[in-house]
């Protein structure tokens, strides 16, 4: 049974799809972080200067009662301020990070659907408390000491620049601690980027691992794609019974129908200004041949019974120019046809 069958193929288009479908996309929320973390910092070392003069210029004001003494007027000028200020450091984070997302695993638009297991405690605490919410927190734990060490063996060159702070001026302590606190954040920033994608890497030979599919699967998937055979059956009949409802209707346009005589009917169509040879429009056999037969009367074509030539015609597909060989036999009844039609005339 397919639920005991090992799980050693790789999962087919269709079923990535399906996945993809249900939201099921390799994707490493650490990784979307810390782009978005990069974006703030991308904007605070090209602009950084000139937002912290904005900022301390606003805050000037706003001990200095520029804005004056109501202090519903004064807090709403000021965080509109603040605001305006901190619009780029938002946006980038919030185009790196959507970006990253996508990046991992494209746009996905899942259907909204409340599922009561997301907001129920039990199912809450089952999910903290199993394989995978330990196998999380070790992660995080791990990325938070390794990080903090790393980050110490980078920068505990610079600790040394701590006491001299007290005695430097304003200018130059401002210059110096923004200095420390840029590299700091940088390779911060570095170190969680190696992670997110040492992270995303594992996302995505977890999800490889999960979509695999068993034999047995693959045999179900590929008979679900091909259809129910009744089913593929019926279409079948209907789309021959289409096309034969649209060869009878060339039938009343053949110059003439060429019987077994009874078992055979092949009805052939002969414009000497427009075709090079002779086509067949419209072929029966027993109750389909009496079709051709009844119409062509019905239409005053001529029918000759003709038993080789009959044989060889039904060979030919609908709509097929009769080959070479058969010129001479062909030719024959037509020259019969118009024999016929003149001494009528």
């Amino acid at each position: 049974m397919a639920e005991f069958d090992e799980k050693t193929e790789q999962a087919t288009p269709r079923r990535r799809q399906k996945a993809r479908e249900e939201g099921k996309v390799p994707r490493s929320r650490d990784l979307s972080s810390i782009s978005a973390i990069g974006g703030v910092l991308l904007i605070f070392m090209f602009g950084g200067s000139f937002f912290m003069n904005a900022m301390m210029k606003t805050t000037s004001r706003f001990l200095s009662l520029q804005y004056g003494t109501d202090p519903f007027f004064v807090l709403r000028n000021a965080s509109i301020e603040t605001m305006l200020l901190l619009m780029p450091f938002l946006g980038a984070a919030l185009v790196l990070g959507v970006g990253s997302s996508v990046f991992q695993g494209g746009l996905v638009i899942k259907p909204f659907e409340l599922k009561f297991d997301g907001i129920n405690p039990l199912s809450g605490l089952k999910r903290i408390f199993s394989v995978t919410g330990l196998v999380e927190s070790l992660k995080s734990f791990a990325k938070f000491f390794i990080g903090g060490y790393l980050l110490y063996r980078i920068m505990k060159n610079d600790v040394y620049l701590l006491p001299s702070l007290m005695d430097m001026s304003m200018e130059n302590l401002a210059r110096t601690s923004g200095s420390l606190i840029t590299k700091a954040a940088l390779y911060g920033f570095l170190v969680f980027f190696v992670f997110g994608l040492i992270d995303y890497i594992l996302q995505r030979w977890q999800f490889e691992r999960s979509i695999k599919m068993s034999t047995e699967e693959i045999k179900e998937e590929s008979k679900e794609s091909e259809g129910n055979p009744m089913i593929k059956s019926r279409i079948k009949s209907i789309q021959r019974e289409m096309a034969r409802r649209r060869m009878m209707q060339d039938v009343p346009k053949a110059t003439v129908v060429i019987t077994n005589p009874t078992h055979l009917a092949i009805a052939l169509q002969y414009d000497g200004k427009t075709m090079a040879a002779p086509k067949v429009v419209a072929k029966g056999a027993d109750v389909v041949a009496g079709r051709i037969r009844e119409l062509a009367r019905q239409h005053s074509i001529p029918i000759v019974e003709d038993k080789p030539l009959a044989r060889l015609l039904f060979k030919l597909d609908i709509d097929a120019v009769i080959p070479e060989e058969l010129y001479r036999a062909v030719a024959r009844i037509l020259a019969y046809i118009q024999k016929l039609r003149g001494v009528a005339a």
